[in-house]
């Protein structure tokens, strides 16, 4: 409950503080608390203000001996565009490490200005978030809910979608309606926001982008802070600009740069937030804004799988039903719309539409808890009371002919092969085998076939890597299972269906042919030579002479044999392998160890390897001038 005294506080802190500060001889005044911006996997920025200028320092350790420092760069703002000179220091503190506590204090001039504050850096793992909007009032409501918040919640990061000041933005409603409001929050969690309406109504928002300092985004000049991406544990979180698509040319560079972004994206989660809904049924059902966002937007967001989109704007809380191109469809096939505009704003009329699942015009903030690949969104009063919960779960699912050899990634599969299989929600997060014998489930993702479980090389949310066994054929059924659910498709696994793997080579990729003398791989700059040795690396060779389990790496003695002869191309050659089999010490993966003709042209060869009847695909081999030693 907040009392007059604390609202007093509130209103006053600045005066207060000067006259403070004064009386006990500082010689920096806070005015402006630190907070946290930017907070990643190794770094974060700490950033405050004083009504003087000085020296500021932030000193920090995992273990309270405050052993490291970092001095801040300062930043100056006069009248006119505050009443008062104000000082604002930001240091960066980089070189952390992931998901660590540490604690800090800031200095001006040697003399502490805060002491004992705490913070941990973005890391691998669950985490809760916050989220809310249109909060500043600076009125009972608003700082009733803000208490509420503070005493009660420990997010690792805190959204705001906008509107940080009702008024018009200044630098002074900012301190007193925001900073001042959510201090004890902002000095162990990090705010994300995102530009409402009233944010810009002073000087284009210059105060805002002033007094923030988000992640770097690669935005085109004169829009840096307006919009960014960051990434948290196995989320990526967007936050748009919403007031630029009322300009068409920002909109439209702001809208490339959100495609490019979300294209590149790897995590399970995808996490949108701007001010403006695109499906308002309130007080702002007319907003042409809106309308842009519905049409401009949300099929961007919805070509790249986002899951869940928050805004602000209307004052009180609306969910819809999961959509996609503005129709419902079903759980984990869209994205779930809310806003979250009650953060203490005066609310507004809410009313229900066929999109959506629940409306109701009051103060709340929105409780994000993320545990792998499921997302629960609570949302809460003033009161401290339920609103209502929602888990998203989003169920894996199998693109279209999107099982295919890991070499070259057509549909031809054999026994043993290394596979590929692409589509959404398949893991919720990256992960990679470490060792032999392979994993069959890694981050809860498994793959079954015909009884048995496959062994993963590496699973990501849009891919798996896994390996089939070797003695099966034919027609079958292959299952994906998360902890959410499961997906299948039919594939069909022929005896043999050999491909060449490739490696990257700094100019891109070439086939995987080394020279068996040396070990280096073969390419333009470092050739094959006629007559010597060479080992071609490849899949699907199908079964061998032997019985090894799938995941199993290959021995070296006895070496495991194809079963079937194996013959080598060169250009209009055919040549017999010396040895064609399992590379020892690697799972489902092939070699075939071959003598270069001694009258070997120089030039580039087609190279093409064939077993049973059945031919790779065809590569080019380089070969220099210089005949090798016949080993």
């Amino acid at each position: 409950m907040t009392t007059p005294a604390r609202l007093g506080i509130i209103m006053m802190r600045l005066a207060v503080l000067t006259l403070v500060a004064a009386a006990a001889g500082f010689p920096a005044t806070l005015v402006r608390h630190p907070y946290l911006q930017n907070a990643r996997t190794d770094g974060v920025a700490v950033l405050w203000a004083t009504g003087e200028k000085g020296r500021g320092v932030v000193e920090y350790s995992p273990d309270q001996s405050y052993s490291h420092a970092v001095a801040a760069g300062i930043r100056e703002f006069s009248p006119p565009a505050t009443s008062r000179p104000v000082f604002q220091y930001q240091a960066e503190l980089t070189g952390l490490n992931p998901g660590r506590e540490y604690f800090y204090r800031i200095l001006v001039d040697g003399e502490i200005l805060k002491d004992g504050l705490r913070f941990r850096t973005a890391g691998p793992g669950p985490f809760t978030f916050l989220a809310f909007g249109d909060s500043g009032t600076g009125g009972s409501n608003q700082l009733r809910l803000a208490d509420l918040i503070i005493a009660k919640e420990n997010p690792a990061l805190v959204l705001h979608t906008g509107d940080l000041s009702q008024e018009s933005g200044t630098f002074e409603q900012l301190d007193s309606k925001y900073f001042a409001v959510y201090a004890p929050l902002m000095a162990r969690s990090p705010f994300f926001p995102t530009p409402g309406n009233h944010d810009y109504y002073t000087d284009d928002a210059a105060p805002y982008r002033a007094v923030h300092s988000p992640p770097a985004a690669d935005a085109p000049p004169g829009h840096a802070g307006r919009y960014y991406s960051f990434d948290w544990g196995n989320v990526h979180f967007v936050s748009l600009d919403s007031n630029l698509l009322a300009f068409p040319f920002a909109a439209d560079r702001m809208l490339d740069w959100v495609d490019r972004d979300l294209a590149r994206q790897n995590q399970f989660w995808k996490v949108a937030y701007f001010h403006h809904p695109p499906y308002p049924t309130g007080h702002h059902v007319n907003d042409p804004i809106s309308a842009t966002v519905r049409g401009r937007v949300l099929p961007i967001l919805d070509r790249h799988g986002v899951q869940l989109v928050l805004s602000g704007h209307e004052h009180g809380y609306q969910r819809s039903f999961p959509l996609r191109d503005g129709a419902v469809v079903d759980s984990g096939s869209g994205a779930v719309y809310i806003i979250t505009g009650g953060g203490g704003g005066g609310l507004q009329s809410i009313r229900t539409s066929p999109i959506s699942a629940i409306g109701k015009s009051v103060h709340h903030y929105l409780r994000g808890e993320v545990r792998g690949s499921r997302l629960t969104v609570t949302a809460i009063d003033i009161d401290g009371a339920e609103i209502e919960s929602l888990t998203l779960a989003p169920a894996p699912r199998i693109s279209d002919d999107a099982v295919v050899n890991a070499a070259t990634f057509t549909s031809a599969l054999a026994p043993g092969s290394l596979i590929s299989i692409f589509g959404p929600n398949l893991a919720s997060e990256a992960r990679e085998a470490s060792a032999y014998p392979l994993p069959t489930e890694l981050s809860g993702t498994f793959i079954g076939m015909k009884g048995q479980r496959l062994p993963l090389l590496s699973v990501s949310p849009a891919q798996i890597n896994a390996q089939l066994p070797y003695g099966v054929s034919g027609p079958a059924t292959l299952r994906v299972g998360t902890p959410n659910a499961f997906a299948e498709t039919s594939i069909v696994i022929a005896e043999v269906a050999p491909a060449f793997l490739s490696v990257p080579n700094g100019l891109g990729r070439v086939p995987a042919v080394v020279r068996a003398a040396d070990g280096v791989l073969v390419s333009a700059a470092s050739p094959a030579s006629r007559g010597e040795f060479v080992t071609i690396y490849l899949i699907g060779l199908g079964p061998v002479d032997g019985n090894i389990p799938a995941g199993e790496p290959a021995p070296g003695l006895p070496p495991l044999r194809t079963r079937y002869p194996v013959q080598v191309r060169i250009g209009d050659v055919s040549v017999s392998p010396s040895f064609a089999g399992l590379s020892p010490g690697l799972a489902g993966v092939y070699q075939v160890n071959v003598r270069l003709p001694d009258g070997l042209a120089a030039g580039r060869h087609p190279l093409r390897v064939e077993i049973n009847g059945v031919g790779s695909e065809t590569v080019s081999l380089p070969v220099g001038s210089v005949a090798g030693n016949g080993q």
